[in-house]
């Protein structure tokens, strides 16, 4: 299948091309200008796969948690292209797909393995001294998306002896992980997130089929209005 998936999340916009042959063509701009970045991210990513967007087979993005005004722009950004182009699109949990951005196989889009082990905790900053995140053991969620403190967070995997923050929210950490023996941070690699979201969005679509026409990000946090 050849899936354009994108994240807008977060203040990283993510675009990822997985072309049915297995290459991945990508492109990652830093800064909240999702509006303005995200239509010629995709067209960049389409001009480097030599692919026109007619042979597009699945659209994905993350549909939260994140920043609630990212979440609308990828949400509304998919649906357009998909009544355009008339291709099915999903929507994916922004937590889940960074979380499988450190499985060790990624393939056939990443050729290169993670030796990672231990608990993985994908975190985004919610603001007001809050994280967005959820906790992974072997691979499978074992926690709500949490919409959480720090110190609660923590609180929560203390037992672990072996953890992993990966996100935009990991920076948070970073004193902790140095006084913490077998906690560590991880950084968020945009070719490792974009071929996690084709691979999910794959799994998703045999399963499950396309979003519905009414699908709506994932909020954690009523948004503020006003």
């Amino acid at each position: 299948m050849n899936i354009l998936a994108f994240d807008c999340s977060s203040d990283l916009l993510t675009v990822g091309l997985a072309r049915n042959d297995g290459c991945l063509f990508i492109s990652a701009e830093k800064g909240f200008r999702h509006t303005e970045l995200l239509l010629p991210s995709i067209g960049r990513c389409l001009e480097q796969a030599a692919l026109p967007a007619a042979s597009l087979d699945l659209i994905a993005c993350t549909g939260g948690p994140g920043s609630f005004t990212g979440l609308r722009i990828g949400i509304s950004t998919a649906k357009g292209l998909s009544l355009a182009l008339g291709k099915p699109w999903v929507s994916l949990p922004t937590l889940d797909c960074i979380a499988f951005s450190l499985a060790s196989d990624l393939r056939p889009y990443i050729n290169r393995t993670a030796e990672r082990s231990g608990t993985v905790i994908p975190v985004l900053d919610a603001r007001k001294k809050r994280l967005y995140a959820a906790i992974y053991r072997q691979g499978i969620r074992e926690s709500e998306y949490l919409d959480i403190s720090i110190e609660n967070l923590l609180a929560l995997v203390n037992a672990d002896t072996e953890a992993i923050f990966v996100g935009q929210g990991a920076d948070f950490f970073i004193d902790y992980v140095l006084e913490r023996p077998g906690f560590s941070i991880e950084t968020l690699e945009p070719d490792r997130l974009a071929a996690a979201m084709a691979l999910l969005a794959t799994k998703q679509y045999r399963k499950q089929g396309a979003a519905a026409e009414d699908e709506a990000p994932l909020y954690i946090r009523e948004p503020e209005i006003g």
